[in-house]
């Protein structure tokens, strides 16, 4: 089972409308409300793929009963810490034009007793034998820098072992707490090890082989900086990772993307569940950036069709660059 530590959970909602014009009115249909953030994402695509798993979150006023409620409707195993304040909402717009418009919100602000309650949580269940934790999200506003590195020691202690995706000073200090694994994108993983006078290629831009080169050399800063191994994802470009001291890069056969929003949360469900089956690093990375590929063809957030991501594994390539 997967423990998923997910401090910012939110209310998702996914819309169609027309382009989005600032300062003017755009009127749009709801395709789904859900439970969300980026733990719920992982959640909802691990049970997809048939593993199990419970998460943990804040619940933080009436949005925060709600999203328990969805929750509990959708079959998602959900442990709140209530605090104070409000839950927040996150909105996607997928445009008539293709695009995709993120409106998202601020969590609520936490107290450190909050932190501390949150901690205790996380740590409470002892882990079976290879059972994972996923530490993922931007954190909320309030809490220390530490948080996520106080989260990382709390999933070792409780034994599991720990993927960290995250951001900013969250991860930099997640990194000096060890986890087995950090997940991330080229733009997280610039925000605490990126060269500025280099600077960063974003993944819509780069080609596919100067964004690879680019991710395994961010893999090995990140596993220098203290992670036992990372993973990068890259867009349609696939991923790199750098596992048990091997260098890896992944394709998947190109889909057409709806909704990109939690491939990367879809990329790490399906990674952890592969490893807790006892998989080897080319089939788990394979079924990961499946999965993620098959997120950003759906409409909506955080859902794998697993006969997709099935089929798109076979397909797909993880070998030595």
């Amino acid at each position: 089972m997967t423990l998923v530590i997910c401090p910012n959970l939110a209310l998702d909602r996914v819309l169609t409308a027309g382009p989005v014009q600032p300062g003017g009115i755009t009127r749009g249909r709801v395709l789904r409300v859900q439970a969300g953030g980026k733990g719920a994402n992982v959640l909802r695509a691990t049970l997809a793929m048939g593993g199990a798993g419970r998460l943990i979150g804040f619940a933080a006023g009436p949005g925060g009963r709600l999203i328990t409620g969805l929750a509990a409707d959708e079959g998602l195993k959900l442990e709140t810490v209530e605090t104070h304040g409000e839950a927040r909402v996150s909105t996607v717009v997928l445009g008539d034009d293709g695009s995709v418009t993120r409106l998202y919100e601020y969590g609520p602000e936490l107290a450190a007793s909050d932190e501390e309650r949150y901690i205790v949580l996380a740590g409470r269940r002892p882990a079976l034998p290879g059972e994972w934790a996923v530490i993922d999200g931007a954190a909320p506003p309030g809490v220390s820098p530490g948080f996520y590195a106080a989260l990382t020691r709390a999933g070792h202690g409780a034994g599991y072992r720990v993927l960290v995706d995250a951001t900013d000073e969250q991860l930099a200090a997640a990194l000096a707490a060890g986890p087995e694994l950090v997940k991330v994108n080229l733009a997280e993983a610039c925000s605490v090890i990126g060269n500025a006078a280099e600077g960063c290629t974003d993944e819509k831009d780069g080609a596919p082989e100067q964004l690879a080169a680019e991710g395994l050399e961010l893999c090995r800063r990140l596993v220098t900086a203290g992670a036992r191994g990372a993973v990068l994802t890259l867009g349609p470009a696939g991923a790199v990772a750098v596992l048990d001291g091997a260098e890896w890069h992944v394709t998947t056969p190109a889909v057409r993307a709806v909704n990109p929003v939690g491939s990367g949360d879809c990329f790490a469900a399906a990674l952890v569940l592969a490893l807790q089956r006892g998989d080897d690093t080319a089939a788990a990375l394979r079924q990961a950036a499946a999965a993620g590929a098959a997120n950003a063809a759906s409409a909506l957030t955080g859902h794998v069709d697993p006969a997709l991501a099935e089929r798109l594994a076979d397909r797909a390539s993880a070998g030595r660059p």
